[in-house]
């Protein structure tokens, strides 16, 4: 289904969360970037649940269910799960997806909870990287994916500006500009103008056409 052209939803969302967690501790980015995507994931139903998404291969009910998979998957990290077997897509209906991101959130939160999860060794798809490292990941794969959800059903938002520009200087440093072929499946770095939202160059330095998929 070609779903260009949207009508669009605002969504204003208020980050402001009283955590004692310091501003650069990565669980805080992953905190709003659950926030971000619960919202939009809110907007999910029969009527765009087969809108076609900036990832090729899943609709937007598909990506949604992705979403809270990654939830579980970040979820797992500081525990005896092995995340590669895990799924890629969360098995939930599509009027189950709200609370299902809500209690995934809630599980990431309880599993990292603690400081020394944070310097604990995790074995992801990727490799085995400290537990900062790896939830910060994931806090970047989330955001990414809310706005492929977002822009393909036409909801527009405020996003975690300063997560973002994190996520986005280290997407450069994670994601080299080439060579990108099968080791690396992501498609061309696209640039917005220099004055397109820091969510757009973060999209685009993964390959999203984002001239494309922009929110009307």
């Amino acid at each position: 289904m070609d779903n260009t052209t949207h009508t669009t939803r605002h969504i204003e969302i208020d980050y402001a969360d009283g955590s004692p967690l310091a501003a650069d501790d990565p669980r805080g980015a992953m905190a709003r970037s659950m926030q971000a995507a619960r919202a939009v994931i809110a907007h999910v139903d029969a009527t765009n649940a087969e809108n076609s998404t900036p990832c090729t291969e899943w609709n937007a009910l598909q990506l949604a269910q992705h979403l809270v998979a990654v939830f579980e998957r970040a979820a797992a990290g500081p525990t005896d799960q092995v995340i590669d077997d895990m799924a890629i897509l969360a098995d939930v209906a599509i009027d189950d997806l709200t609370d299902a991101a809500l209690a995934s959130a809630r599980l990431v939160h309880a599993n990292w909870s603690t400081d020394a999860a944070m310097t604990e060794p995790i074995d992801v798809p990727w490799g085995t990287l400290p537990g900062a490292a790896v939830i910060g990941v994931y806090a970047g794969e989330t955001i990414v994916h809310t706005w492929d959800l977002a822009v393909a059903i036409g909801v527009d938002l405020n996003w975690p500006e300063a997560d973002v520009a994190v996520h986005h200087e280290m997407s450069k440093i994670g994601i080299p500009e080439s060579p990108r072929d099968e080791f690396m499946p992501f498609d061309p770095v696209v640039r917005p103008g220099a004055d397109a939202p820091m969510i757009e160059h973060l999209v685009g330095w993964q390959g999203r056409d984002v001239d494309r998929w922009r929110v009307a």
